[in-house]
């Protein structure tokens, strides 16, 4: 009788220790998911306010979390749930840094169905061959020119015009359908280079931020090529179709 009570009591202590296990598993996995989703929150409020300085502190934040998950044997969660656009993190604060080059190098040509990545690669190369341009045109190297344009109405249309296919749709898409636009027409695409500052300083934070500013107008409203692909303007101002 008694060893029969005694396999009882192992048992349940067991069960107990196997419960406590788990509680203090989901109290780690909860403070640490509170704490990245935190540092992903300044992360983007940096990148919204072209803040380069503070946006790569909150990345390296985030690393930081992912090598904890990782000592915990959570990469697989990890890398499920929370890291799936580490690189497009990466790529925001590479066009914070004005380090173009930097932005095709983290991959973001394998995530070939993400609108972000293409619309992150033409603002890129737009910028880069922008900066260019203007070399050119102050030397009235016209054939430069013609070459940089010719650059932006092939490559650079290219990639938003794949933010257009694989995006959401105009609505919640805006930019990219602009730009798209502008880089489809020789004109338009050749004022924009010509254009001393490009316009604007790109913002690369989450694609559903609507704040509003005052008399209705959106904060931080800048010409494209610019802004979250989704920044929204009047009806009727072109990007208003979805390439076929």
């Amino acid at each position: 009788m008694s060893n029969k009570v005694g396999g009882k009591s192992k048992f349940w202590l067991g069960v107990g220790l196997v419960f406590v296990f788990l509680s203090f598993l989901a109290s780690f996995l909860a403070s640490d998911v509170s704490k990245f989703y935190g540092h992903l929150n300044k992360f983007s409020y940096s990148v919204r306010n072209y803040d380069h300085d503070e946006a790569k502190l909150s990345l390296a934040d985030m690393k930081s979390d992912y090598n904890s998950f990782v000592a915990w044997k959570m990469q697989y969660f990890a890398d499920k749930f929370l890291f799936k656009e580490a690189n497009l993190r990466e790529a925001a604060v590479a066009i914070l840094a004005e380090d173009y080059e930097k932005v095709e190098k983290v991959n973001l040509k394998d995530e070939e169905n993400n609108h972000l990545a293409s619309y992150m690669l033409g603002i890129a190369k737009f910028k880069a061959l922008h900066a260019a341009f203007q070399q050119a045109m102050a030397k009235n190297d016209k054939k430069q020119m013609d070459t940089i344009l010719g650059l932006v109405l092939e490559e650079v249309r290219s990639d938003f015009k794949k933010c257009v296919e694989k995006g959401p749709g105009p609505g919640d898409n805006f930019n990219c359908s602009f730009n798209y636009d502008l880089t489809s027409d020789p004109n338009s695409a050749k004022k924009a280079l010509m254009n001393q500052k490009s316009k604007p300083k790109y913002v690369l934070g989450p694609p559903d931020g609507k704040e509003k500013a005052e008399d209705g107008k959106e904060k931080g409203k800048k010409e494209p090529l610019g802004l979250t692909p989704n920044e929204k303007k009047e009806a009727g101002q072109g990007g208003a179709k979805k390439v076929g």
